[in-house]
């Protein structure tokens, strides 16, 4: 039976809160796969090579969205687009965007004994495919700029979790009744160019965020992207072209309908390829809750290798 190859991060909040769970996943495993406990992206590559030599069957992560996504870009580089290990994922993460698009529940103790179980044929598995996103080289599914990006640093600073993250959507709210110049300066529309599947860059649009995703749920379980698995070649991709004080009314009838083109300020689309450039010449965007600045402003994404996961 081929193993089990474990990658947990301790820096993770879940982790560092328990932080004897890579013991605990090592000794559940046992016999049957490999524990590392990664701390950079450095030790990221090298287990990918250590794994590679192991020929390991199932790579599980422990960590959040943000690990998975440097973990599965260290493998894609080790092992190439084709050849990935299925990938299971243990939910160790603050919001676990991924494992909820995957109908993952439990601990990550628990999701590894269940896949244990699978291995030995007490249980059966599925097998799901999801294309990734190719985001200025790096993996990974949902990427966002503009408000998305503000907001998740807003999010990082409080240190908060799942019920943090809305009560700051309510806190959003708030300033734009009482506080408009505190509201302005997270939420303001910013001047880009977009060209999709090669074609010519139209004319400059203004947009307070944009959106693309392979995977059909946003953090927090909103079915934002309807469209996102439905072609494992095409991502979706929505962009809030609104003003900024009709933003708070406006964004719960945008997402009344959620098929392509325009619906309230909400524009939707589906594409295999997309270039952003910012006129400002700066670009900060999110993926998978990672936060980076685009070198110029400019900004390729494209749909990246197909990953098969392990849903137990």
């Amino acid at each position: 039976m081929a193993g089990i190859g474990i990658i947990t991060n301790p820096n993770s909040k879940l982790n560092i809160k328990k932080p004897t769970r890579g013991l605990l996943l090592g000794y559940i495993v046992g016999q049957f796969g490999n524990l590392e406990i990664t701390n950079s992206v450095d030790d990221l590559g090298r287990v990918a090579q250590l794994f590679k030599q192991q020929s390991i069957e199932i790579l599980a992560i422990n960590g959040g969205d943000g690990t998975i996504s440097r973990t599965l870009t260290a493998f894609i580089r080790a092992y190439g687009a084709k050849d990935l290990p299925k990938v299971l994922v243990l939910r160790g993460g603050t919001i676990n965007m991924l494992a909820d698009n995957l109908g993952i529940r439990g601990t990550p103790e628990e999701i590894l004994v269940r896949m244990l179980e699978c291995q030995s044929g007490l249980r059966p598995k599925e097998i799901r495919s999801l294309a990734t996103l190719s985001v200025g080289g790096q993996a990974g599914f949902l990427f966002g700029n503009g408000l998305i990006a503000r907001y998740l640093e807003e999010f990082y600073r409080q240190k908060s979790g799942p019920a943090g993250a809305i009560m700051l959507i309510l806190k959003i709210y708030f300033k734009w009744v009482f506080t408009p110049a505190k509201y302005r300066a997270l939420v303001c529309e910013e001047s880009y160019r977009v060209a999709f599947d090669g074609q010519d860059s139209p004319t400059a649009s203004k947009s307070l965020a944009m959106m693309i995703s392979t995977v059909e749920k946003a953090p927090l379980g909103f079915r934002v992207f309807p469209e996102a698995s439905s072609d494992l070649g095409r991502f979706q991709y929505l962009s809030l072209e609104m003003s900024p004080s009709s933003l708070p009314w406006r964004l719960v009838f945008a997402f009344l309908r959620n098929r392509s083109g325009r619906f309230f300020g909400k524009v939707s689309r589906t594409a295999a390829t997309a270039v952003i450039a910012a006129e400002s010449g700066r670009q900060f965007y999110t993926l998978d809750g990672e936060l980076f600045t685009a070198p110029a402003g400019r900004l390729a994404v494209g749909v990246g290798p197909v990953v098969q996961f392990v849903v137990v």
